[in-house]
């Protein structure tokens, strides 16, 4: 079967509309009998709003997919290659003709090279450079999918924030900031393990959204009973301690047990083995997880950066511009710096207030404060702040801190009409 048609199996295989509108304007790479299947998936996208299955494309076009082993964008790369050879020997022909008898000359063939250069290079950028002129199929396709719910984001539990950012989405970087021992990394495990859970209760998600989780600050035990504890509701005291009565631990292996029949893997990755972004980058190629969570991100190393700060801001600018570009959206936690805690009453912490380095705030589409207020609610309650949304939004809403109950969701429905613009 052809690069073409492997490309189309492959990204029908796996129904990711989120995907496809990433590679950009690709109508160019698809060569002779493709270019019929293509057209039918392209205007299928934008009457539906979803990726056809392999069984209607045969059934509309008489072309029976085959089972791919590689992921869409391995044969994209193919087409993109194959693409350019035929057009650099095409234009090569082009330029031999103008210097012979009866051509007009080396000043036309130079120009049949040039052109030729250009255009690879324009489509090459064709998902970073657009013309407005040609936006109309791009446009409605992705309104026709959006319409249909195939592009909502992947969710954090907190309702507030999943209706206001529409879930997270590849090349978003969502920090977490607080100051320490203000309960980040029970924060980040919540908001990894719901989302996950979610999508395995789904019944129409066959797949379920894998999840990969680094700890820069606590080994893989540590993190496993914390998410069994979030799972199974049995307090972690009771777990850390060995201290679970009969019918807790009853509940305790039920809960692990309910686990192992979960479609999608939770991945755990003690940070010692991820030192730097690097390294989470090819582990995270490897494991292919929806989302990429990364507890004290600001103790990641860097190869070759040893001053502290320049390495936390060249490390926020590689979790951004590598795995969330290329992987899929990353969430990391980073601390506030002191100046966040002796602001007067009245005073609002910012992103200024980040330590180490400024390139966090910039870098991330969605920034999250979380802060422990000083009054009788302190010890059930933290409230989290937006200090940066992906279209400039800003609000808050309060999470539960029980942890006799493991429970770390939303205190109260929040309606999104609530959020501020600026």
């Amino acid at each position: 079967m052809s690069i073409g048609k492997n490309f189309i199996a492959a990204i029908t295989a796996a129904q990711s509309l989120s995907d496809f509108f990433t590679f950009g304007p690709i109508d160019h790479l698809f060569k002779g009998s493709e270019v019929e299947v293509w057209s039918f998936v392209s205007e299928f996208i934008k009457k539906y709003g979803e990726l056809p299955k392999a069984g209607t494309i045969q059934t509309h076009t008489g072309v029976a997919l085959a089972t791919t082993a590689e992921p869409a964008a391995y044969y994209l790369d193919l087409m993109r290659v194959r693409h350019q050879e035929l057009c650099i020997k095409f234009a090569m022909k082009k330029a031999q003709d103008q210097l012979q008898p009866g051509g007009e000359g080396s000043e036309a063939a130079l120009t049949q090279i040039t052109q030729m250069v250009l255009n690879l290079l324009t489509q090459g950028q064709a998902h970073q450079v657009a013309d407005l002129r040609s936006a109309y199929k791009l446009l409605i396709q992705h309104y026709a999918a959006h319409n249909h719910g195939d592009l909502q984001g992947l969710k954090l539990g907190w309702p507030y924030f999943d209706e206001m950012s529409g879930g997270i989405r590849k090349s978003d970087l969502v920090s977490m900031v607080g100051r320490p021992g203000i309960g980040k990394t029970w924060q980040m495990l919540y908001s990894a393990y719901t989302g996950w859970a979610e999508a395995e209760a789904d019944p129409q998600n066959l797949v379920g959204e894998p999840r990969m989780f680094v700890s820069m600050e606590m080994d893989i035990l540590s993190i496993q009973q914390r998410l069994a504890s979030l799972h199974t509701k049995v307090k972690m005291t009771a777990v850390k301690k060995s201290s679970m009565s009969t019918v807790e631990l009853k509940t305790y292996k039920k809960g692990l047990k309910v686990l192992e029949g979960f479609k999608a893997p939770f991945w755990v990755i003690d940070g010692s083995m991820t030192a730097t972004v690097d390294d989470v980058y090819l582990l995270a190629k490897q494991l292919k997880p929806k989302a990429v969570f990364i507890d004290g991100a600001y103790l990641m190393k860097h190869p070759t950066e040893r001053d502290r700060y320049k390495r936390v801001s060249e490390n926020a600018d590689l979790l951004h511009n590598r795995i969330a570009a290329e992987i899929g959206p990353v969430v990391a936690s980073w601390q506030f710096a002191r100046t966040a805690s002796k602001k007067k009453k009245g005073e609002e912490v910012t992103l200024d207030d980040i330590a180490y380095a400024d390139a966090i705030g910039q870098a991330s589409s969605i920034v999250m404060g979380i802060f422990e207020e000083e009054t009788v609610e302190t010890l059930k309650q933290r409230r989290v702040k937006i200090l940066k949304g992906r279209n400039g939004e800003t609000g808050e809403f309060l999470a539960n801190w029980n942890f006799d109950k493991m429970d770390f969701s939303q205190v109260l429905a929040q309606a999104v009409e609530d959020l501020s613009f600026v």
